[in-house]
């Protein structure tokens, strides 16, 4: 009666060790279902484009470089941008920036320009851009107090930058000689000088006794007359013939001198 279960079992596990082994066997490769693996669905990516930009200090730059060569501007020209500026993408790294239209009065503390920036063959921004401006150059500053009509020489002034484009009355620039200069209203000390607070100093004044130097071809005479206003050096003044009291014009040339063209 033992012998009859162990039978029993020997047979279940030989029949069924058919179907068991075709289970666990491989399956053929054409039969296996057919996933791409992880590394072959890793498309090599195309190299990243590099990133281009017209940043606002690079602009304002080549805005001052064309600005200083359009007005010949003398001294140290500074622009700034008068609302705020994005950085501008481009498609390329070159770019040009070209100034369309300027403003007809001239450089001042604000202007308006009209711009086109073209980057590769794509135009990137056109229109008008407005813009404030400083313009730096040595003037003459009153070292202390200035009186009217004093005669001014170089050590009662000193020089010193200043912008010229701020003061609604032009500044008397360093490069103007102060000894041919004088004082018609009083200055005080620190303070720029402007073309209101000066006058040419004249080389001769009115009533003074002058010497005149009348010529006509290769023939010349001198004789004194009386200054009957103030001149400069080339200004063209009325004079009075000392002894013919007769009245005539003629250009002051040096202190006191005056010549006449006949």
């Amino acid at each position: 009666m033992r012998i009859l279960p162990l039978f029993l079992s020997l047979a279940c596990v030989a029949c069924a060790a058919g179907p068991l082994d075709r289970i666990l066997d491989p399956l053929p490769k054409d039969a296996r279902p057919s996933t791409p693996s992880l590394l072959s669905q890793l498309q090599p990516m195309a190299p990243a484009r590099p990133a281009f930009s017209l940043t606002t200090d690079a602009l304002v730059a080549e805005l001052e470089k064309q600005a200083a060569k359009h007005f010949a501007a003398d001294g140290e020209l500074k622009l700034s941008l008068a609302r705020t500026w994005p950085a501008l993408r481009l498609p390329e790294a070159d770019w040009v920036l070209t100034i369309a239209e300027w403003p007809v009065g001239g450089l001042s503390g604000t202007l308006v320009v009209r711009i086109k920036v073209v980057s590769g063959s794509e135009t990137i921004v056109e229109g008008q851009l407005p813009l404030r401006a400083q313009l730096w150059q040595d003037v003459w500053f009153s070292s202390n107090q200035l009186e009217r009509g004093q005669a001014l020489d170089r050590s009662s002034l000193t020089s010193q930058k200043a912008d010229v484009l701020r003061e609604r009355i032009p500044l008397v620039l360093a490069s103007v000689e102060p000894s041919t200069l004088e004082l018609c209203q009083t200055v005080g000390p620190g303070r720029a000088l402007t073309r209101r607070d000066v006058t040419v100093r004249p080389l001769i004044r009115k009533g003074q006794l002058v010497e005149v130097f009348a010529k006509s071809g290769s023939f010349g005479v001198r004789m004194k007359a009386f200054a009957l206003e103030n001149g400069a050096v080339g200004d063209l003044i009325t004079l009075r013939n000392v002894e013919s009291q007769k009245v005539f014009n003629g250009h002051v040339t040096h202190d006191s001198k005056v010549q006449v063209q006949f």
